[in-house]
C-alpha cells in the first residue's frame, strides 16, 4: 500500500491567492471511527499528504461523542470522514444532523463510510442528511480514500473563500453571486434532463402476507461530482418552477416506458412509483402531463402511483381536493412517504385522501427493541387501516421487524431485507424466475 501524496495544489500551480487565507497552515480532517484498523489503515494512506501548500492533518475520534467534544474546540474543521454504526446503531446520522442543525457548520465537509449499508442504504440517506459523499468502506483503496480527501477540501477551500468574498462585497453583489451559481446548477441540470443522464434505481415493494411483488419503486438521482441528489436534495437545489416540472415530466416518461417495457417482457401488472417534487403534486399540469403520458405509451389505469412527502399535504393548495379527485379518476394513485414526521392534520388527511402511507424507516428499523417505536408504528398501522389506507412499513432490514409487521398487519413492505435497489433493466432477470413474488435467498440485493 503506497503512502505518496496526491500532487499538490497549490497557488503556484494555478490557485488564487485568496485560497491561502483560506487554507492556513494545515488542514484539519476528523475520522469518526469505533474500528482502530480504520484509523491505522487511513493514518497510513493520508501520511505525508499535502494540499494547496498546507499539509493534511489526521485526527480521530472513535465515538459520535468524542466527535462532538472535537468539533467544539476546532471549529476550522475541513473534512469529516464519518462511520454510521458506532455507540449506536445511528450514531453517525445524528452526528451529522448535530453539525448541520445544532452548531450549525454548514462548510465541514462530511463523508459517510460504512461497512453496514444495511443500517444506512445510500438511497435514504442521501435524500435525507446532508453529507457530501456516501461510500463503502470496501470501495475505498488507497487512491479513492486520496481522492475524495482532495476533493473535499478543494470544496470546502472554495465555500470558505465564496464566504470570504461574500463578507467583503456588497448586499447586491452577494445576491448577484448566488445567482450566477443557482442559475450555473439549474442549467447542469437542465443538460442532465435532456442528454437523459439521469439515473434510476427500482425496488420492489412486496405484499407481506403473500410475498408477492406489489409494487416497483423507481429511485431517481442526480451525479454531481461525488455526491449524489436524490428527490429531496434536487428539490432544495433547483427552484426553477419549469426545471422541476421537466424533472416530474421524464420521470412520469420513465415510468411509463419501464412498465410497458416490463409488461411485454411477461412481468405481472406491477405498480409503478414515481417520487415527484413535492409541491407539484397539485399543479393540474402535472395531471395533464400524467394522463397525455399514460394516454400515449397506452399504460393502463393503476400502473402509475405518485409518491409524495408529508410535507405535501402541509403545503396544500386550495385546488387540492379537486386534483386529488382528477387523480383517482385517472387511475393514479398517490403514497404518502415519511408518514409519522410532520404535523398533518386528520381532517387534511381526510380531505385530501391518499391511497396509502408509507412509514418512515426511523420508525421501521429495530421496531422490536424500542417500545415507544413500537407504539408509534401500531397508531399509524391503526389510523391507516381506519381510513381504508394501505400501509407501507420502508426500511425492513431484520427478521424481527418483518414479523413485528406482519403481525400487526402491516400490508407491504419495503427494504433490504425483501430485496434492495437495483438496476431498472435487471428487473426482468430479477423477478421473472420468481414469477412476481421474491424470494429472500435469491440475492436480489
Amino acid at each position: 500500500m503506497t503512502t505518496s501524496a496526491l500532487p499538490d495544489d497549490s497557488p503556484g500551480n494555478g490557485a488564487s491567492a485568496s485560497t491561502e487565507a483560506v487554507s492556513g497552515d494545515r488542514w484539519i480532517v476528523l475520522l469518526v471511527d469505533d474500528e482502530p484498523d480504520v484509523h491505522e489503515i487511513t493514518r497510513l494512506v493520508l501520511a505525508g499528504m499535502s494540499f494547496s501548500g498546507a499539509p493534511v492533518e489526521l485526527h480521530s475520534a472513535h465515538s459520535a461523542s468524542e466527535a462532538r467534544s472535537f468539533l467544539e474546540t476546532h471549529h476550522d474543521t475541513a473534512l469529516m470522514l464519518l462511520d454510521v454504526v458506532m455507540e449506536t446503531d445511528d450514531a453517525g446520522l445524528r452526528l451529522i444532523n448535530y453539525v448541520r442543525e445544532q452548531i450549525g457548520n454548514a462548510d465541514l465537509q462530511i463523508v459517510l463510510r460504512t461497512g453496514q449499508p444495511g443500517m444506512a442504504p445510500e438511497r435514504e440517506v442521501i435524500p435525507t442528511y446532508d453529507i457530501n459523499g456516501y461510500f463503502l468502506k470496501t470501495e475505498l483503496v488507497a487512491q479513492k480514500l486520496r481522492s475524495i480527501v482532495i476533493s473535499s477540501l478543494r470544496a470546502y477551500r472554495y465555500i470558505r473563500t465564496l464566504r470570504l468574498q461574500r463578507s467583503d462585497a456588497a448586499p447586491r453583489q452577494q445576491v448577484k453571486s448566488a445567482g450566477y451559481q443557482r442559475l450555473a446548477l439549474e442549467e447542469e441540470f437542465a443538460r442532465a434532463i435532456e442528454s437523459n443522464t439521469l439515473y434510476l434505481l427500482a425496488q420492489p415493494q412486496v405484499q407481506l402476507a403473500s410475498g408477492a411483488v406489489a409494487a416497483i419503486e423507481l429511485i431517481p438521482g442526480w451525479r454531481l461530482g461525488d455526491a449524489v441528489l436524490g428527490p429531496a436534495q434536487i428539490s432544495e437545489q433547483i427552484g426553477d418552477i419549469e426545471l422541476r416540472q421537466r424533472f416530474d415530466d421524464w420521470l412520469v416518461g420513465q415510468g411509463c416506458a419501464w412498465a410497458g417495457a416490463w409488461r411485454s417482457a411477461g412481468l405481472p401488472p406491477f405498480r409503478i412509483s414515481l417520487p415527484i417534487l413535492a409541491e407539484n403534486v397539485w399543479d393540474r399540469r402535472v395531471l395533464a402531463s400524467v394522463e397525455e403520458q399514460l394516454s400515449r405509451a397506452s399504460v393502463p389505469q393503476g400502473a402509475l402511483d405518485l409518491e409524495v412527502p408529508e410535507s405535501a399535504l402541509l403545503a396544500e393548495r386550495p385546488n387540492a381536493p379537486d386534483v386529488a379527485a382528477a387523480l383517482r379518476s385517472s387511475g393514479i394513485s398517490v403514497t404518502l412517504v415519511d408518514f409519522g414526521l410532520g404535523l398533518v392534520s386528520l381532517p387534511r388527511l381526510r380531505r385530501l385522501l391518499p391511497d396509502r402511507v408509507k412509514i418512515h424507516h426511523s420508525f421501521v428499523r429495530h421496531v422490536t427493541q424500542n417500545p415507544e417505536r413500537a407504539a408509534i408504528a401500531r397508531s399509524i398501522i391503526a389510523l391507516a387501516h381506519t381510513l381504508e389506507l394501505a400501509v407501507i412499513a420502508d426500511g425492513l432490514a431484520s427478521e424481527q421487524d418483518l414479523q413485528f409487521f406482519k403481525w400487526e398487519g402491516c400490508d407491504i413492505g419495503q427494504g433490504d431485507l425483501l430485496a434492495g435497489p437495483m438496476a431498472v433493466a435487471d428487473v426482468c432477470a430479477a423477478l421473472l424466475p420468481e414469477m412476481g413474488s421474491i424470494d429472500r435467498a435469491s440475492h436480489l440485493h
